[in-house]
């Protein structure tokens, strides 16, 4: 459902062909961009999809795999949905994909607890039918009901705020003071800076994906200022706690011979 998954993934896969469902206009297959970023790669194709209770707008036995990321909080009829769709345009033995994070986090100290705990009241109020239980456990649930096998899942924990020497800068707030250094160039760092580097740029993601799926849609004007990271006090609670994200990295595979239906006599 993320644009830029799917661009970049075809850049790094150009045997593969990529179908990009979202919101975004389609536009003669290529994914409408400024002008100063690159176009699209041939094998991207943008398709506009607008409500995800919605089919997926492609035939039956159609991908090799579909791959859910990130989706934001939604009704167990839109779960539903998406893992009923994604079974029917996969091929026999092809591959569901699902990289699901949680509203509630693990190791909450008290300022976390009451965050979460407005935070679900505002998405109840916007929208009742949203649920709040752990979308990690309903989409497994689901998966499992809906007769796909092979089912392979890991639930890791994503800092919520790095640890890194030298106090009230743990929260990783002081970006512009410093060096832009690739992910890539820490993992060769093998000294404790690289490791913090590595933890503090993972928190930030686990921030950004946590605003998009849970608090993007109830601050008001979009207005990313007014997101629960942005109490310092709270970034700080959650370093002395080691508070983190609940993300469950799944995979699952459509059988290659359907489930059989028979009733009793």
């Amino acid at each position: 459902m993320i644009d830029d998954w799917a661009f970049y993934a075809a850049e790094t896969y150009p045997s593969a062909t990529f179908y990009n469902l979202s919101p975004t206009p389609s536009n003669n297959g290529k994914l409408s961009r400024s002008a100063a970023l690159p176009e699209a790669p041939n094998n991207h194709q943008q398709v506009q999809y607008n409500s995800t209770l919605d089919k997926f707008p492609f035939p039956r036995d159609t991908f090799e795999a579909v791959v859910l990321r990130f989706p934001p909080a939604s009704s167990d009829a839109v779960f539903r949905n998406l893992i009923a769709e994604g079974k029917r345009v996969l091929k026999p033995a092809g591959y569901l994909e699902m990289s699901i994070l949680d509203l509630d986090m693990m190791n909450m100290g008290n300022r976390a607890r009451r965050a979460v705990r407005s935070l679900k009241v505002k998405i109840s109020v916007a929208d009742p039918s949203i649920s709040l239980a752990s979308a990690a456990d309903t989409v497994l649930r689901m998966v499992g009901k809906r007769g796909f096998h092979d089912i392979k899942s890991c639930k890791v924990g994503v800092p919520v705020a790095s640890t890194v020497s030298g106090g009230s800068k743990a929260t990783g707030n002081s970006d512009s003071e410093e060096k832009d250094i690739s992910l890539a160039e820490m993992m060769k760092d093998e000294s404790s800076v690289g490791d913090a580097g590595i933890t503090k740029m993972v928190a930030r993601v686990g921030r950004w994906w946590y605003l998009r799926c849970y608090e993007l849609a109830i601050l008001p004007d979009g207005d990313t200022s007014r997101s629960i990271f942005a109490d310092t006090a709270l970034l700080r609670e959650c370093e002395k706690w080691n508070t983190s994200f609940k993300l469950l990295v799944c995979h699952a595979q459509k059988p290659v011979v359907p489930r059989r239906r028979t009733a009793s006599v």
